[in-house]
């Protein structure tokens, strides 16, 4: 699995290894990173086995800037991506195997891919003393680009998994045109069970835009065109620009590499002070509630500028005090449950307002709109179902009780049957 942090002591400048040397220490930002990551693979190892009568569970993890496995940290090692991710696999097996009669098989697959000669020969020495595996088995190291390893990578997941793909793809790049897009979007499109987690250098981008041969060419990975470019330097140059730049690509992003959902945070160094964005890519819903029910539980380590409800605006945006940090703490969880019963039910009615829509439907439909994870949205729901704004259908469209908890994603929100006020028809009937 990846390293997250190659960003080092000086922007753009990796972390160096070497197998005759102490790993790297690690910095502040880094660190954070790493300990969502942890908490990302509890969590989705834990998700995706909730079945007891489940035999097997097949994943395969790749990290295409792995580094050397390990870092620094106030003279402690600690552990780098690569490592924490085989740490999480058995840390899973033997969670989720108490109680079990029958345990369950973890059929994993690790990728470590790096450039660098030297990270992956301190790799290996790391991964041999604590006793792990080498070999294409189980574990496969390869010395080179990621972008040269990554078909035989695919090939490597569809030959073990023909149907799903299920796979995590960490990429952390030092600058932001080092992992081509379309890479990811391959990615997306031949492993249907794929998630990416990329590292993505916003700032060193918005703040070199120019029409430039030099910035065109080194954009290209980033399939930005030239009337893209020019877009975006008009719109970095108005009120709020920054905001409305970052926005802008962020859509692209999304669009450009086919994933459905995208759950996007920032993290600012305090080497460079420049904004990292930290955005996890999947094409299913339950992986990005998954990630953001991640960043809840551990507050304070990625913001927002904006509303939790639907006026986030997912980015490190408008810098001049005007907008409110979220925090993902305490305070910011009630402000956004008040803001969303005050919000949800325009949402809702253009929703709606052609006919019914699933559970299922509202939550992919809000996804990427928020800072809420899916049990705020259908409480939500919930509350305004109760005080008869909206009706919730069960899937043969029976009115259900007023007095439920809790949704399943095949209900049905609709329009209120009957009018609020005697003697007016309900909005779908005007």
């Amino acid at each position: 699995m990846p390293c997250l942090f190659t960003s080092g002591r000086k922007p753009n400048v990796p972390f160096q290894w070497h197998p005759e040397e102490d790993p790297p220490e690690i910095e502040s930002h880094s660190k954070a990173k790493l300990n969502v990551l942890r908490s990302y693979l509890r969590a989705y190892f834990e998700r995706l086995n909730v079945n007891p009568n489940r035999e097997e569970f097949k994943l395969d993890l790749v990290d295409g800037f792995a580094g050397g496995g390990t870092f620094l940290s106030d003279g402690e090692t600690i552990s780098g991506s690569p490592l924490l991710m085989l740490e999480e696999t058995e840390n899973a097996r033997k969670r989720i195997n108490q109680g079990r009669i029958r345990p369950l098989i973890f059929n994993c697959k690790y990728y470590f891919v790096d450039i660098n000669r030297a990270h992956t020969d301190h790799l290996r020495k790391v991964l041999k003393e604590r006793g792990y595996p080498l070999g294409d088995a189980e574990v496969l190291i390869r010395n080179g680009r990621f972008e040269d390893e990554v078909e035989g990578i695919i090939k490597e997941i569809r030959r073990r998994q023909q149907r799903a793909g299920r796979s995590i793809f960490l990429l952390d790049q030092t600058g932001f045109s080092q992992v081509e897009l379309g890479l990811v979007r391959r990615i997306m499109q031949e492993l249907p069970r794929a998630e990416v987690i990329l590292t993505f250098a916003a700032d060193a981008l918005i703040n070199h835009l120019a029409e430039t041969m030099p910035l065109i060419q080194a954009v290209s990975p980033l399939e930005l065109t030239e009337p893209q470019i020019r877009h975006l330097i008009e719109l970095r140059g108005q009120d709020g620009g920054r905001a409305l730049t970052q926005r802008t690509l962020r859509l692209h992003i999304r669009t450009i590499t086919d994933a459905r959902f995208d759950t996007p945070f920032f993290i600012r160094p305090m080497q460079s002070r420049r904004a990292l964005w930290f955005v996890h890519l999947s094409r299913h819903p339950t992986a990005r509630d998954v990630m953001i029910q991640c960043h809840w539980n551990i507050q304070n380590t990625f913001e927002h500028y904006g509303p939790g409800d639907f006026g986030m605006l997912g980015w490190d945006t408008l810098r001049s005090g005007t907008l409110p940090l979220f925090h993902f703490a305490e305070l910011e969880a009630k402000q956004m449950k008040d803001q969303l019963l005050e919000s949800m039910p325009n949402e809702l009615f253009s929703l709606v307002s052609e006919g019914p829509a699933t559970v299922d439907a509202m939550r992919r439909e809000f996804a990427n709109r928020t800072a809420a994870r899916f049990s705020d949205l259908d409480d939500t729901v919930v509350r305004l179902f109760r005080s008869k704004e909206f009706d919730l259908l069960d899937h043969d469209g029976k009115l259900r009780s007023r007095s439920l908890k809790h949704l399943k994603s095949t209900d049905q929100i609709d329009l209120p049957r009957k009018p609020l006020i005697p003697g007016l028809l309900s909005r779908r009937q005007l």
